[in-house]
């Protein structure tokens, strides 16, 4: 794996974790996701390939698309990912956090995956 792939990967987790985060797209196809990457198709399929492999994100047929997901564990690193790239541009907020002022996700500190939004 190349440096270059590592980072179309770090790409991919980061638009992927938006996406979701503004009800963008949870299950978007490597053709939704290339408009906003622009990368060459040996690009975007080396990159998808580890990510799978990897376990952070799934891939599902639908109809004659395949669809790309966040694992749990693919949203933490999208997440981590995102925060360090743009933390300096937004405020504190998450992408990843519910409505429900009572949820743990809005709690000072919380660093997990909201289980509501986790599920969207």
């Amino acid at each position: 794996m190349t440096d270059n792939t590592l980072r179309w990967q770090d790409e991919i987790l980061q638009l992927m974790y938006w996406m979701k985060g503004e009800s963008l797209g949870a299950n978007p196809t490597a053709e939704e996701l290339n408009r906003l990457l622009n990368f060459t198709s040996a690009q975007l399929e080396a990159a998808l390939h580890g990510l799978i492999a990897s376990g952070l994100i799934d891939a599902q047929h639908s109809g004659n698309h395949l669809r790309f997901s966040l694992t749990i564990r693919g949203i933490e690193e999208g997440k981590r990912r995102f925060s360090e790239e743009f933390s300096r541009a937004l405020g504190k907020e998450s992408h990843l956090e519910c409505g429900d002022p009572n949820c743990d996700c809005h709690a000072p500190g919380w660093d997990g995956v909201c289980h509501t939004v986790a599920e969207r």
